[in-house]
């Protein structure tokens, strides 16, 4: 089973069941099938803050991961029944999504969900310097 817990500030109109499905579509490519995973969209003042705080990181950027376990740990976490175990966190900025979406000619959706991509690849044990 696959749980998206989504946390969007009302002020963000996001299509939630597109970034649903989406999700769901990418981690079962990864072979991903039982897992959680927390996705919040937030404002350019908090994606900021995060980035500096959690990261150490100076400034602003689009979206950020916390992964909670290994990939090869998910099985392995000791959950009550039925539950799921968290695959981790992915705060994403929606100014920047807006902003970018314009940038390029995208829908806003599909870069919202261009970036949770990015994330959970992040959270699956990618990394920018991985060749």
């Amino acid at each position: 089973m696959i749980q998206i817990n989504l946390f969007v500030g009302s002020r963000y109109p996001i299509n939630r069941k597109l970034l649903r499905q989406r999700v769901k579509e990418f981690l079962t490519e990864h072979d991903v099938t039982n897992a959680q995973l927390d996705i919040s969209v937030v404002g350019a003042r908090k994606i900021k803050e995060l980035n500096e705080s959690k990261l150490a990181h100076e400034g602003s950027t689009d979206v950020l991961s916390f992964p909670q376990h290994e990939k090869h740990q998910l099985d392995d976490v000791p959950l009550p029944t039925n539950m799921p175990p968290h695959l981790g966190d992915i705060v994403l900025s929606f100014p920047e999504a807006v902003k970018t979406a314009r940038r390029y000619g995208k829908l806003v959706d599909d870069q919202i969900c261009f970036y949770v991509e990015h994330g959970i690849m992040h959270l699956l044990g990618y990394h920018h310097d991985d060749a």
